[in-house]
Parts: C-alpha cells; structure tokens; sequence
C-alpha cells in the first residue's frame, strides 16, 4: 500500500513537472520571437514580419508543435495557430509600437484511470520596437 502511494505521488510529480516544461518552453519561445521583432522593427532595414516572427516562436519550441497562422495571398487568415505576432501601439507612448507574441497551447494531462485533463497555457511577450 505505502509502494501504490509513493509511485502515485511520484508520477504526479513528473506530470506537474511536464506540464511546467511547456509552459517554460512556450515563455521561451515568445520571448525569443519578440526579441526578434525588437531588433527587425517597423524602422530597420529588414523589417521583420509576422510570419518570420512566428516562425522564430514556432523554431524555439519544436517538442511543442506550433503552428503559426497561415494567410492567402490577398491577406486573409486561412488557419489560425497557437503563435500570434502583432504590433501594437504602445500604452504609454502613442507614438511607438510594440512587438506582441501570444502563444497559446493546451496541455494533455496524461493521467491513468480518469477522464483527460487539458491545462490551457498561454505566454504573451510585448517589448517596445521603434526607437
């Protein structure tokens, strides 16, 4: 009985620390690609955009599988990923922007014996972008 209790406990500990790996690896990842879009902002000469952006995010986390948000050619949404960049005006200086990336990703509790369990992480990165 005192072994069921142990390697019960034991396990739980792993899956915890599983699900805590990909809430670091998603942090990550965000905060990698808006580095990215800090450094290839709106005034650089190679402006960075959204698609290279989440392509970064995506990169950083490969156990993960990403997917980054798919366009047409006129600029319609086609498929909607996990990983979204955005520029966005900043709330203190209206005249600059920020590099924004929200990531999303459901997490699957792998638990014997019960019903799935899916932990919903979300990691959101935003810097400053034009200087």
């Amino acid at each position: 009985m005192v072994a069921f209790v142990f390697f019960l406990l034991v396990s739980s500990i792993m899956m915890m620390g599983e699900a805590v790996l990909a809430y670091n690896s998603i942090s990550a990842a965000a905060e990698e690609a808006v580095r990215y879009a800090v450094a290839n902002g709106p005034n650089s000469p190679s402006p960075a955009s959204q698609s290279s952006i989440e392509a970064i995010a995506v990169n950083v986390a490969p156990q993960l599988s990403l997917t980054k948000t798919t366009f047409n050619s006129n600029g319609t949404i086609l498929s909607q990923g996990n990983v979204t960049a955005t520029w966005v005006t900043d709330s203190y200086i209206s005249t600059r922007q920020d590099a924004k990336v929200v990531i999303t990703y459901n997490y699957a509790l792998k638990i014997p014996w019960t019903s799935a369990v899916t932990l919903h992480l979300t990691a959101t990165s935003q810097m400053m972008a034009s200087q």
